[in-house]
């Protein structure tokens, strides 16, 4: 019997919900409040507090008394940081995100993907081949040059089936810049294999993506090609953006 103490716990992942996507809709949204509406939730809860006489008389039998509002005080509201690329900066937007600018500018240092290993499934080549051309059209906003891959389509998608075609290619090639692998579904058995190979046994930067993320209409496709694009370049020692630190 294991008892756990629910202050001392943390939700680590949603798994099974990322299938249902509404439900997974309502979580966040359960999840992500503005300050707003946290403090209607936590004024509301106060109030029902205090009109329950249970609560009350416990509250009394500790020597409790709960005020009707939350404690106020003064707040500073530090200016918005300026985001550097390379040729411009700019004030993030009211949600502090700056994605949509860096898929479209030159960042700060590229690197270019001239030597690369895509390894997919026969069963997703289509995949791989609209992965590649998201990738060249993306890549010209972002000043990455993306070279011609070494393809290995696989004829299943068994673990076995990537690890040896893995371990062959990176052998027979002098240098490969990374490794980039298309597995299908939610494969943790397959991503595992792969990091441990590209991280302990033959080390390489490598980006796995899942299948069911390259599904879709163009513009999704799009978006989750350019943020790949983003993570590659970090990866292989790049640099997306700044900002300015005073002495």
């Amino acid at each position: 019997l294991v008892l756990l103490v629910p202050e001392l716990t943390f939700l680590t992942g949603l798994s099974d919900l990322r299938k249902n996507s509404r439900m997974l809709k309502e979580v966040m949204g359960e999840m992500i409040q503005s300050p707003q509406q946290h403090y209607q939730r936590l004024t509301s809860l106060l109030r029902r507090i205090r009109d329950a006489a249970d609560a009350s008389r416990e509250l009394e039998r500790w020597g409790l008394l709960l005020d009707t509002d939350i404690y106020r005080t003064q707040a500073h509201v530090l200016p918005a940081e300026r985001i550097n690329l390379r040729h411009r900066s700019f004030l993030p937007a009211e949600d502090v995100g700056w994605h949509r600018e860096v898929a479209r500018e030159v960042p700060i240092a590229v690197i270019s993907i001239n030597s690369w290993l895509l390894v997919y499934p026969k069963r997703l080549q289509h995949l791989a081949k609209d992965l590649l051309g998201a990738m060249r059209s993306s890549s010209g906003a972002m000043g990455i040059q993306v070279g011609q891959p070494m393809v290995q389509e696989l004829r299943d998608d068994r673990i076995d089936s990537y690890v040896r075609s893995i371990q062959g290619s990176l052998g027979s090639q002098d240098k490969v810049q990374l490794l980039l692998c298309i597995i299908p579904g939610n494969r943790d058995d397959i991503y595992g294999a792969i990091k441990k190979l590209c991280c302990v046994q033959s080390p390489v930067p490598s980006q796995v993506i899942n299948a069911q993320s390259l599904m879709g209409h163009p513009g999704k496709i799009r978006g989750v090609v350019q943020k790949v694009l983003l993570q590659i370049n970090c990866k292989l020692g790049g640099q997306l953006w700044g900002v300015d630190i005073p002495l």
